[in-house]
């Protein structure tokens, strides 16, 4: 890999300062498209992450941010907000040098973000900490006596954050939202392969009128950081997104201390296609995993399940969308519409499931190689397997790469047992003219979120798994209440 000009060195941000690593360690970042170095973050170790906990834990214990307005709570989530909004150019060219982020994901990886912090700022002002209780009648040797009582809901204190590398920028502001709405301190370790945009996000908070210690990045490749804080006897809860092995692990460290626990981890969605759907509409959407950040999301539907009869016309109508419209290359170039996966490590992962593919039986029709006209770049071709059995590899394990499995079913209920026959309950949808029996249908799939006809709604709406896609939702008002702990109060009335 070679350095370019527009290499960056970055700094951690703990105690409201710009700090190096305390041993002066260092990693370079690659752009996953060139190949070429676009940052270089700190390599911390323990000592680092000791001292942003510290900070973290006295800003909540001694500090006056716990006990803050929900006025001033607001203010601050709107002063980020309007941070990002001033800086948008930067973080949309950081986002394509260091993630790889395609013109086409933007609406999400940049403009949503921005929408969430309104929301929360909104949302904080709005949510109702007290909630009062029925009077109860008790009685006593000195008579009846009415007792009052009510819900308090407190911050659930110091808050380790550990959002992934997909989407950075939205993963980290929809802990970073509710964190801030509810009084809470924090802690961020993001994922060694996308740390520079919570270091960019750490400069505009930087600008807004959060205390000093509230928020904090740490940034490294050791596995030490992660065991740290997840460990820490400081740390109240933890909030951490990405796979299914790291999120049990996890789950296991923080239950040593009985830290609080949100999970957002993997899936293996089902699209489901009925008969009556117009397939014009219903091919490209049900290729979108082969081109959408490279397939690189976790609520995609990955299988594509859809009648034995109208199997082989999809098929065609899907690997005719991606060889006629998927033009694979550089994200910066705004045409671009498939980029490469995040590294090389993940790129040899998703080969190997496609030649599990092929050697379990699947039918290959459209890619499955590395493209031929790149030659730098992790980049994998858009993929489609037809006739998957719902049993095989592909079908069943989350791939996290350009490769979308076509399962046919016989009848609408086996479609149902199809989409809930996974390990995963992350997301589904349904294309359907016939909005009534969807919505019936969803309400059968054992998955946290359920997409009618391409309706979607990620700023508002819950977000969360069933099963291994984890515990507890973001999103709205659900994500704020992640954030808090129930405490009764009671008195004479």
């Amino acid at each position: 890999m070679s350095a370019t000009a527009a290499a960056r060195a970055y700094r951690m941000y703990i105690n409201g300062k710009w700090v190096d690593a305390a041993s002066g360690a260092t990693y370079a970042l690659p752009n996953p498209a060139t190949e070429e170095i676009v940052g270089i973050a700190p390599d911390a170790g323990r000592e680092d992450m000791q001292r942003a906990i510290a900070a973290a834990r006295k800003a909540f214990d001694g500090g006056p941010w716990p006990r803050s307005t929900k006025q001033e709570r607001s203010r601050i989530l709107t002063q980020i907000a309007d941070g990002i909004e001033q800086r948008k150019e930067q973080f949309r060219e950081l986002l394509i040098a260091a993630h790889a982020a395609e013109y086409l994901t933007h609406p999400v990886q940049l403009e949503t973000p921005i929408e969430l912090l309104r929301n929360y700022a909104d949302l904080a002002l709005r949510f109702d900490f007290e909630e009062l209780l029925p009077v109860q009648s008790a009685q006593t040797p000195m008579g009846p006596m009415l007792i009052s009582s009510m819900a308090y809901r407190q911050p659930v204190g110091v808050c380790g954050m550990i959002p992934t590398w997909n989407f950075p920028l939205f993963v980290s502001v929809q802990k970073l939202g509710p964190a801030i709405a509810t009084g809470c301190t924090m802690v961020y370790k993001p994922s060694p392969f996308g740390p520079l945009v919570d270091l960019l996000l750490a400069e505009v908070v930087e600008q807004s009128d959060l205390p000093p210690g509230v928020y904090n990045v740490v940034t490294g490749e050791s596995a030490e950081l992660g065991i740290e804080l997840t460990e820490s006897p400081y740390i109240d809860k933890l909030s951490f997104t990405g796979s299914v092995g790291t999120g049990k692990r996890v789950m296991e460290a923080a239950s040593r201390t009985l830290k609080r626990v949100h999970l957002e981890l993997g899936g293996k969605s089902a699209m489901i296609i009925l008969d009556d759907a117009d397939l014009r509409i219903g091919a490209p959407t049900a290729a979108a995993p082969t081109y959408f950040h490279a397939g690189q999301g976790c609520a995609m539907t990955t299988r594509v399940l859809v009648s034995r009869e109208r199997h082989d016309e999809l098929v065609e109508g899907m690997s005719g969308f991606v060889k006629k419209f998927v033009k694979v290359g550089d994200p910066a170039d705004p045409k671009t519409i498939l980029g490469p996966v995040i590294r090389e490590e993940r790129r040899e992962s998703i080969e190997r499931y496609i030649a599990s593919g092929r050697e379990q039986g699947a039918e290959l029709c459209c890619g499955g190689g590395r493209p031929s006209h790149l030659s730098k770049g992790y980049f994998v071709e858009p993929t489609i397997f037809a006739n998957v059995r719902n049993d095989m590899r592909i079908a069943q394990e989350e791939i996290f790469g350009p490769v979308v499995s076509v399962i046919p079913f016989d009848d609408e209920e086996q479609a149902i047992r199809i989409a809930n026959d996974s390990s995963y309950g992350l997301f589904g949808g349904i294309l359907t003219n016939d909005t009534s029996k969807a919505l019936a249908m969803a309400k059968r799939l054992r998955t946290g979120g359920v997409m009618i006809n391409n309706a979607n709604n990620i700023v508002h709406t819950p977000f969360g798994g069933f099963k291994e896609s984890g515990i507890g939702r973001e999103g709205g008002i659900f994500g704020l209440r992640e954030f808090t702990e129930v405490q009764a109060i009671t008195w004479r009335a």
